[in-house]
């Protein structure tokens, strides 16, 4: 049986990863988090029975890949040190925090011949898929928003704005030719971001306010044939001349399928399985982080 690890076990862990790896039968999972607290608490709550409490008895009991979930701080030790011990890595958003530590990763996975995929779990999310089917796509606006919570700018864009960075790149087919970028930031505190991906045809624009009413997700792809809206990764509407039309999936589909996790992690075991590519490579979530590290260099530029 194909054994896949899985490092650090905190509230995204919990959330969105641990009922998913519950659920597939063909792996056997192995964890390992410092916390023996926190292990017993998986193994109890979920049945789980290959529990470590460091890494070197996980890559010992033989697994070929890894799901790291610990700080994004960890990433590049951790990572790195799976990498060269020959095991295939996912690595929850983003690889680091900062371009060049990202990029020293995707090149050491493809020394080693190995996947590194990132958890950009919106590409997976049926909702997503549907906007990337509108044919010509001339315009992207895509909105992540939150309710009091400023901070300081390289956490605000890496660990956060890059899921609308990701997006924006997903959803929009044009080449970027000019990158724009204007925020508020006041004595190091980020409160706002507007970004522009300039394309000869057409335009994507990502805004992040978290000095907001609400929190809330939107994006909207619009092409000359039809306009699509989603809201909060599961709402869609479509609209086509003065029609709106609901996009309904079954009431029965799970949270964790509609925001694409279900679908992103089969995607990254299968990818272990048949040693191939999954759909998000190295290189291509490498672009993301490359345009973020760019915002963040524009920003301090407008602040000087």
């Amino acid at each position: 049986m194909l054994r896949i690890g899985v490092i650090g076990l905190g509230d995204i862990a919990h959330k969105a990863y641990l009922p998913v790896y519950s659920q597939i039968k063909d792996v056997e999972f192995h964890f390992s988090t410092r916390s023996q607290e926190k292990l017993k608490e998986i193994g109890g709550q979920y049945r789980f029975t290959h529990l470590h409490s460091n890494l070197n008895s996980l890559v010992n009991s033989g697994i070929i890949g890894a799901f790291v979930h610990s700080s994004t701080s960890s990433h590049e030790e951790i990572v790195s040190w799976l990498l060269n011990r020959g095991v295939h890595v996912f690595v929850d958003k983003p690889i680091t925090d900062y371009y060049d530590g990202a990029k020293r990763l995707v090149e050491l996975a493809e020394e080693k011949g190995l996947i590194l995929m990132t958890g950009f779990n919106r590409r997976y999310a049926p909702s997503y898929r549907r906007l990337k089917q509108i044919a010509q796509p001339n315009m992207v606006l895509v909105q992540k928003n939150r309710k009091n919570l400023p901070g300081e700018p390289r956490n605000f864009i890496f660990d956060d704005f890059i899921h609308v960075v990701d997006t924006m790149r997903y959803l929009s087919p044009h080449p970027i030719e000019e990158l724009l970028v204007n925020g508020r930031l006041e004595n190091g505190i980020l409160y706002h971001v507007v970004v522009q991906f300039i394309s000869q045809g057409g335009t994507a624009i990502g805004i992040m306010n978290r000095d907001n009413g609400t929190n809330e997700e939107i994006a909207q792809v619009m092409g000359p044939f039809e306009k699509g809206t989603v809201y909060n990764v599961s709402e869609t509407i479509i609209s086509k001349d003065m029609e709106n039309i609901e996009m309904r999936g079954s009431d029965w589909e799970p949270t964790l399928v509609k925001r694409g996790f279900q679908q992103m992690v089969g995607d990254f075991i299968e990818a272990v399985k048949s040693n191939s590519s999954p759909e998000i490579t190295g290189w291509d979530s490498l672009e993301t982080h490359e345009i973020c590290e760019e915002i963040i260099t524009k920003l301090a530029e407008r602040n000087l």
